[in-house]
């Protein structure tokens, strides 16, 4: 239990770990309705990481059961996810500077229209983001393929599965708390995060892609050689 629950909460905190996701999570609780935005978001959000558990129970089931060796195909998962982040995260150093939510990239279309959504639309594309892209959905099958290894019964299991959706939403559940708990007061402190996470956001994708690849080769050679 301890074993895998450290796996799986390490896969939980990498998948967190997204400027994008606490970009537009700032940008929808700082829109005109910034309460019944922020709980659209957050559910969706939790949405769509629960649906993304269900399916990666459903594969990892199947991958335990069909594959022999599952773990070596699992660490290969994990190396070459991390080896992905460190050849993009040195890209980011050439980026030119963005303000707000300008550019013409993916990221920043979804951002901009987040601005002006309503609570419907702010909830399917937080469900959208709470799947995952690449890199949170390979982790989020990572994670359940480890509940599912780890045959630990049905309450460890879903102990697991709400730990991992737990961190892994963390950016979004926090901000929209401190909205719906404070209301305007909190309007200054994320403001301050806002244009902090903006100035540095270049940086931080450059540094989080070199750390987490880091950690994930890593972890994918210890489990490997254990």
């Amino acid at each position: 239990m301890i074993s895998g629950g450290a796996q799986v909460l390490f896969y939980a905190i990498v998948a967190a770990a997204s400027p994008l996701v606490l970009t537009a999570t700032f940008v929808v609780i700082r829109s005109e309705r910034p309460r019944t935005n922020g709980i659209a978001f957050l559910t969706g959000f939790l949405i769509g990481t629960v649906v993304a558990c269900v399916v990666g129970l459903f594969v990892g089931e199947t991958f335990v059961a069909l594959i022999d060796s599952h773990e070596t195909v699992q660490n290969g998962l994990t190396l070459l996810l991390g080896v992905a982040l460190l050849a993009v995260g040195p890209r980011g150093r050439n980026a030119p500077p963005r303000t707000g939510v300008e550019g013409s990239s993916r990221s920043a279309a979804i951002l901009a229209a987040l601005g002006w959504v309503r609570p419907a639309a702010a909830l399917s594309m937080a469900g959208l983001l709470g799947f995952g892209g690449p890199k949170r959905l390979v982790l989020t099958l990572l994670a359940m393929a480890t509940v599912s290894g780890a045959g630990l019964g049905y309450t460890a299991d879903l102990t697991l599965v709400v730990l991992y959706i737990a961190v892994a939403t963390v950016l979004v559940s926090v901000p929209v708390g401190i909205v719906i708990v404070a209301g305007e007061r909190a309007a200054v402190i994320l403001e301050r995060g806002e244009s902090w996470l903006t100035t540095h956001a270049a940086v931080m994708r450059v540094w989080l892609s070199l750390g987490l690849g880091t950690a994930l080769i890593a972890e994918a050679l210890v489990h490997q050689f254990a």
